[in-house]
């Protein structure tokens, strides 16, 4: 809570002044008045004052709301749901104050400023939610003896959601009761003070609430907002103190241009700003390195000389419409030794919406680095191709030929050692093919040829690859479920390789002599392939990664039954290009379920 609001002391006693409100202020004014121009217009003043008071009542809500909004756009903007809970606690402590909440761009509810939050998440009116996601204007709604002021809350060109406060109007009532019956008692000893009155009171009343009005207008403009002077301790008096109290909140929070150029300076990325035809307004300190140009040289230039158009453009700056921005481009920035360094660049326009541009905002990655690493990685497959794949073929194929007893009965000692080195020449060819294929997927350079067919004769086949795997590891291999004419649209290869990916797995870690169920079914437009293993389950600290490359669990027990650590990854993306999806369910010591999905054709 804030500090209790300080009592002004008389100049002369340093005793505290006696309090009077607004609702004095304008009993002597009406009266005056009344005494002064005769009975007949005596409900016309009524009326006239009871509007006015009305009316300032009405404009200290929306300026409470006002800074009640640009208070919290920070807060709302970083979720800082504590923080607003602490404003709109203050907020509720104001006189007249009924409710306050603030709720996001959906509707919902963040905080009402109790500890409690019982209305957390809850939706705010539809029409509330309306108007704050197509307007900046304040929304007016009376209800009963309450007003509710909602204020859209938007930072930048985001809207964040708005704040609805609350506020009472019952002191109406009774202000036009005391007001008529203190008119008629005390008309007679005012009249002929009625003129001095009415000219000392309008300008006491009306001279703090244009005070309030050009510093709610000045902050509205983004300029700092200058103190108000607090003469009074009344309502208007106590709005003023509230009013200095969240301007210096808002200025506390506030960036200073001295950090935000600081901010700027330390980004990694290349930041220009420019104006509507491109002229180079402002430079980061990465832009001016990436570029080898001092900003000195850069500011005032136009950005066509720092970048280049990118592909399908006439400029850079022609991406970007006048309401939307333009994520990824590639393109080149030159720098001043003549070098095309390229770079991925969005593009932002300067404007709020519905506004013409006023400029630019352009920030560039360099891409050197990771198209580096790319080329790497394409040397790199290309290499395996090349200097591996096929002289491990050949050595694959001459101990299949020891194996075979071409060179003669070898010792037992010697087939041994033969079938070791073929079983890790199998693994090895296996992993160079993994590679090659896992490479092809993220380059997007996969063939894939789609055909209706029936997946139950893929499923067979599978299984009938699988067998002989199967059959080294004692496992036996149950086909369960029939899909009877149910046609799925793939590449018949490609589903096949992810099957013999989960079947093998499934085989190495099913225990000797176990059983791994292959269970076909269809729900809906979904078919299902459901591969099922006794072993042991995907450790709970695993299941994160199964579908990583070269993913391999730490446990020991487990390990030495992984694979390349390819398949799972490989197998994911090829369901993702064939439109389906591979999950797992898995329970330590019960046994894994891997399901292959994809929509039926027909």
């Amino acid at each position: 809570m804030g500090e209790p609001a300080r009592v002004p002391r008389s100049w002369s006693t340093g005793w505290p002044r006696p309090r009077l409100g607004l609702r004095g202020r304008f009993i002597a004014f009406v009266s005056a008045v009344v005494i002064a121009f005769g009975a007949v217009l005596t409900a016309f003043a009524v009326k006239v004052q009871n509007e006015r008071l009305r009316h300032e009542l009405e404009e200290r809500s929306k300026l409470l709301t006002v800074v009640a909004a640009a208070n919290a756009t920070d807060a709302m903007a970083l979720l800082e749901i504590g923080e607003l809970r602490q404003l709109f606690l203050e907020i509720r402590q104001q006189e007249n104050v009924v409710d306050v909440v603030a709720f996001d761009e959906d509707g919902r509810i963040l905080t009402d400023g109790t500890l409690k939050n019982p209305r957390r998440h809850q939706l705010v009116a539809e029409g509330v939610r309306r108007h704050t996601a197509s307007s900046d204007a304040l929304l007016l709604e009376f209800r009963g003896a309450v007003v509710e002021v909602t204020k859209p809350v938007i930072l930048g060109a985001r809207r964040l959601g708005g704040v609805t406060l609350s506020y009472s109007l019952t002191g109406l009532a009774e202000d036009q009761s005391a007001f008529t019956r203190r008119t008629m008692l005390v008309g007679a000893v005012f009249a002929s003070l009625s003129l001095l009155a009415t000219a000392l009171l309008a300008a006491a009343v009306t001279r703090p609430l244009r005070e309030v009005t050009a510093a709610t207008r000045a902050l509205s403009r983004g300029e700092a907002a200058p103190p108000l002077p607090v003469r009074t301790t009344d309502e208007v008096g106590e709005l003023a103190a509230a009013f200095n109290e969240m301007t210096a909140r808002l200025r506390a929070t506030t960036v200073s241009r001295d950090e935000l150029d600081l901010i700027l300076d330390t980004m990694g990325e290349c930041l220009v700003v420019t104006g509507v035809d491109g002229t180079i307004r402002r430079v980061n300190k990465a832009a001016c390195e990436l570029a080898g140009v001092a900003e000195e040289a850069l500011v005032g230039s136009n950005c066509r000389r720092l970048f280049r158009a990118p592909a399908g453009s006439q400029s850079l700056l022609h991406a970007a419409t006048a309401d939307a921005m333009a994520h990824g481009l590639e393109t080149a920035l030159q720098t001043a030794a003549g070098e095309a360094v390229p770079v991925l660049v969005s593009v932002a326009p300067l404007a709020t919406p519905g506004e013409q541009p006023r400029g630019y905002v352009i920030v560039a990655a360099d891409l050197s680095e990771r198209l580096r690493v790319e080329r790497q990685k394409d040397e790199f497959v290309t290499m395996v191709h090349h200097e591996v794949r096929a002289p491990l073929t050949a050595v694959r194929g001459a101990i299949g030929l020891l194996s075979g007893g071409v060179a003669g009965q070898l010792p037992d000692s010697a087939k041994e050692l033969v079938a070791i080195a073929q079983r890790n020449a199998e693994r090895m060819e296996r992993l160079v093919a993994d590679i090659l294929t896992a490479r092809k997927l993220d380059a997007g350079r996969m063939d894939f040829q789609f055909l209706e067919v029936e997946p139950m004769a893929l499923v067979r086949q599978a299984a009938e690859a699988c067998a002989a795997y199967a059959g080294k590891y004692g496992v036996h291999i149950v086909i369960e479920g029939d899909l009877g004419e149910t046609r799925v649209r793939v590449d018949p290869d490609r589903l096949i390789q992810v099957l013999n990916n989960v079947l093998a797995n499934a085989v190495r870690f099913s225990p000797p002599g176990g059983t791994v169920n292959l269970h076909s079914s269809r729900t809906g437009s979904t078919v299902r392939i459901a591969v099922t293993d006794a072993g042991p389950g995907i450790p709970e600290s695993f299941r994160d990664r199964v579908f990583e490359k070269f993913a391999r669990a730490d446990d020991g027990s487990w390990r030495h039954r992984s694979g390349t650590g390819l398949g799972m990854s490989i197998s994911k993306a090829i369901m993702e290009e064939l439109g389906g999806a591979i999950s797992f369910e898995s329970a330590v010591g019960a046994g894994t379920t891997f399901f292959v999905d994809l929509p039926a054709a027909n």
